[in-house]
């Protein structure tokens, strides 16, 4: 693997980490859209850092489940992760676009929408950091 690419998962596992750890801070100021929206990211930027870490460009997309099939080339196990986490999906447009539901997603989303999407996020951060060689390994 060329060095740029464990950099680059490297940023984008710490950047994954980072927004997962304002996902409670959010919860608390009941920001239920802010932490769909957010959780998607956290799900989103780990896989990505897994195929760089593959050595591989991941594709110009913002879904979990893509993401999930393109990681299960070089580990199947991400298929199942896939059917588990792919709901996070539709977040990256519907928590953050006045347009996307029936109302605007700051009234849609409620706590049990925010802690689902906080309990998927960490799936997948912890699926990917089991993956992640240490650093400097």
């Amino acid at each position: 693997m060329r060095p740029e690419f464990r950099e680059e998962a490297e940023w984008w596992l710490r950047q994954a980490e980072s927004d997962f750890s304002a996902l409670d801070i959010l919860f608390q100021a009941q920001k239920y859209d802010l932490v769909c929206f957010l959780a998607q990211q956290v799900a989103e930027k780990a896989l990505k850092a897994y195929l760089f870490l593959q050595g591989e460009e991941p594709p110009p997309t913002h879904s979990i489940a893509r993401l999930c099939s393109v990681a299960a080339r070089f580990d199947p196990a991400f298929q199942t992760l896939r059917s588990e986490v792919k709901k996070l999906t539709p977040y990256y447009v519907d928590a953050r676009y006045p347009n996307a539901l029936e109302e605007i997603p700051a009234l849609y989303f409620e706590a049990g929408d925010a802690q689902e999407a906080i309990r998927l996020a960490e799936q997948t951060l912890q699926f990917v950091k089991q993956r992640f060689p240490l650093q400097g390994g």
